[in-house]
């Protein structure tokens, strides 16, 4: 089961202008007054994060007795191509596709939504492309692979949209960064209204006629938020993909162990940096109680 099972959080990364707002801005947070305020009173821009709020919820397609399968993420500030090309990975040719016509990102007042969907079906794969260690592996993590997960993204970004067309934020938003229809393969004209519709207005259109929209944009500019889990699964004997037990030693392997995220049968519903450090706090006193076992057991043998 080494380097099977590999799942991921995948996301979206939509941006809404907005007026009257104090939102982030590269100029207001490079400011000389920004930081003396966060240096003297730390306070203003460069005392917050700018990830300032999470929203948790289950579709109607989440599993009966599973948590959240939907996470939507808020930014207070539009991020720029540094951001999303620099830090996310987006090229900067379908940067270009999303970037509004009528608007700056970086540069304007925003927020950016952050949709992810927290349990997909999909699974990929990591491979060795070489006996060589220094060669680095083949990693496919086949996002999107079940159709299953497509439609939850119908749901999830549907739900995303309605939490912006609500007041009192629908009435300050100017403009956003989306896709036109046009530059999503395989629609063509079949959203002639776009152009006639505001982005917001459109996106309440019935769920049914926005299903291939949606679909569509989440093929084209879903992109990862470093969540990789899975690849060196915890679970029983039983278990052929299983590569850890409950103590997290690798069977057949004596003396190793794995503590990080890869040991994780499936992925939280939430982000997976607090849950590693767990592990890796769980992996330390697991083998800290196994020595102090060893060391008993020896001193009564003398």
């Amino acid at each position: 089961g080494v380097g099977q099972n590999l799942q991921d959080h995948l996301a979206m990364f939509y941006t809404f202008f907005v007026k009257g707002a104090d939102a982030v801005t590269k100029a207001k947070a490079e400011s000389p007054a920004a930081l003396l305020q966060w240096l003297l009173r730390g306070e203003g821009h460069l005392s917050s994060s700018s990830y300032d709020a999470v929203v948790h919820g289950r579709t109607p397609l989440a599993a009966a007795g599973e948590g959240p399968d939907m996470q939507v993420g808020l930014f207070v500030g539009a991020g720029d191509e540094k951001l999303f090309h620099d830090n996310i990975g987006v090229s900067r040719s379908a940067w270009g596709h999303l970037q509004s016509p009528k608007h700056k990102a970086g540069e304007e007042e925003g927020v950016t939504l952050v949709p992810c969907h927290l349990h997909p079906k999909s699974r990929g794969v990591v491979e060795l492309a070489s006996a060589d260690p220094a060669v680095p592996p083949l990693i496919d993590p086949r996002y999107l692979s079940d159709e299953a997960d497509l439609d939850a993204w119908v749901e999830i970004l549907t739900a995303a949209n309605l939490l912006v067309a609500q007041e009192p934020l629908r009435s300050l938003v100017t403009g956003v960064t989306a896709p036109h229809p046009a530059d999503l393969h395989g629609l063509g004209d079949a959203y002639p209204e776009y152009d006639a519709m505001s982005p917001l207005d459109f996106y309440q259109l019935p769920k049914a006629r926005l299903a291939r929209y949606w679909k569509a944009t989440v093929q084209h500019f879903g992109m990862t938020l470093y969540h990789p889990v899975g690849t060196c699964k915890m679970g029983p004997p039983s278990d052929p993909l299983a590569v850890v037990d409950a103590s997290l030693r690798v069977r057949g392997v004596a003396g190793l162990r794995v503590a990080d995220a890869s040991v994780m049968p499936k992925l939280p519903s939430a982000n997976t940096n607090a849950p590693t450090i767990m592990i890796g706090e769980k992996a330390a006193a697991m083998i800290r109680r196994d020595r102090v076992g060893e060391e008993a057991a020896a001193s009564s043998s003398l």
